[in-house]
């Protein structure tokens, strides 16, 4: 392309544009701006807006030609390969998604005296996409990510003997899919707490046949039955508990400013009789009596309470706490006095 005196140009690098009025050398070009200021330019910032008598032949000592082109080469064109997500290891029988959280011992004769590791398995025909999480104090650290294919393993970290006394609470996060569905499918989560207990008690690591030695399996997706006991309201749950046992025993309510409150959880302390009662269903009045006391001591401006939860296996002291570190964050807790409680009650500091 040549440019000479009479062509109109725009600047790229700025607003507004003129007349070529001399070339300076090849590389510069005079420009007389429409407020009639001529401007030396490089000819690289100017982009010509019409230039009639341009030509290739014949030029002037007023001309310069501005370097041409390569034409952009073409692509090549790229054959699409086979999706990653597409269904594949297809086995018979297993359409129902199912997903294992499995934990498998170096040493299945005693497993907390040597390494854990731990396995996520798909079990089923869908691909799995999934997060693996570990809650500290403060926030959920992601500890593994990534997908299943259908009916395999994949290794997720280990547990040495020195972290089985103080585990944190283990999340997944999980996605079932397959390549054509009628529907779409929704995320799932489930918190799963580790007791130390649990590692030392033989029978529950069982011999599967994902693994060559005992391990221990924990299901992801919960069984149909308590799916469909959460699907309960509120009230249609509470109302099937008074019917089988609307007597209670009332505690006393906790004084404005006391110093201290403490709060029996054991099911005896709080019905009359719990005998037609099923283990969920004994849990669920006892987390409602937690929730009621303790937002009643908060409201009442109490500085500590005290959940007496005894020890058992465990299950209302995890869900207890899970629930503190959940919704009360903001609240300490800890192990109530040894000497006066022994190892069954959480004490929650409400004030400082």
């Amino acid at each position: 392309m040549i440019l000479k005196i009479g062509d109109k140009v725009r600047f790229l690098n700025e607003v507004g544009g003129g007349r070529i009025t001399a070339v300076v050398n090849k590389d510069m070009v005079n420009v007389e701006t429409d407020d009639g200021f001529e401007v030396p330019t490089l000819i690289n910032n100017l982009i010509v807006v019409n230039a009639p008598d341009m030509y290739e032949s014949g030029r002037s000592r007023n001309t310069v030609v501005q370097p041409k082109t390569e034409p952009a080469k073409e692509k090549p064109t790229v054959k699409p390969v086979e999706p990653w997500f597409s269904d594949k290891n297809q086995v018979a029988g297993k359409d129902d998604p199912q997903s294992l959280f499995v934990l498998v011992p170096e040493v299945p004769a005693n497993p907390p005296t040597g390494n854990i590791s731990m396995y996520l398995v798909n079990n089923c025909n869908d691909t799995l996409l999934f997060r693996f999480i570990q809650k500290t104090k403060y926030s959920y650290e992601t500890v593994a990510a990534g997908s299943a294919s259908p009916n395999s393993k994949v290794y997720l970290g280990m547990i040495k003997p020195e972290m089985i006394a103080d585990l944190p609470l283990y999340c997944f996060q999980w996605l079932n899919f397959r390549k054509r569905t009628k529907e779409l499918e929704s995320f799932r989560q489930k918190e799963i707490t580790l007791s130390a207990v649990k590692f030392y008690k033989p029978n529950l690591f069982t011999v599967t046949r994902f693994f060559k030695v005992p391990a221990m399996v924990v299901q992801l997706q919960d069984n149909p039955l308590k799916a469909e006991l959460e699907k309960l309201s509120e009230h249609d749950f509470q109302q099937a508990i008074e019917q089988k046992e609307p007597k209670k025993r009332e505690q006393p309510i906790a004084l404005p400013n006391s110093e201290l409150v403490e709060v029996d959880l054991h099911i005896h302390e709080l019905l009359d009789n719990f005998n037609n009662l099923t283990n969920t269903e004994m849990l669920t009045v006892q987390m409602n009596k937690f929730h009621e006391e303790l937002a009643q001591a908060i409201d009442s401006g109490v500085k500590k309470i005290v959940f007496i939860h005894g020890v058992g296996n465990g299950t209302l002291k995890n869900e207890l706490r899970r629930e503190l570190q959940r919704k009360y964050s903001k609240y300490t807790m800890q192990d109530a006095s040894f000497r006066e409680y022994g190892y069954g009650a959480t004490m929650v500091i409400l004030k400082k």
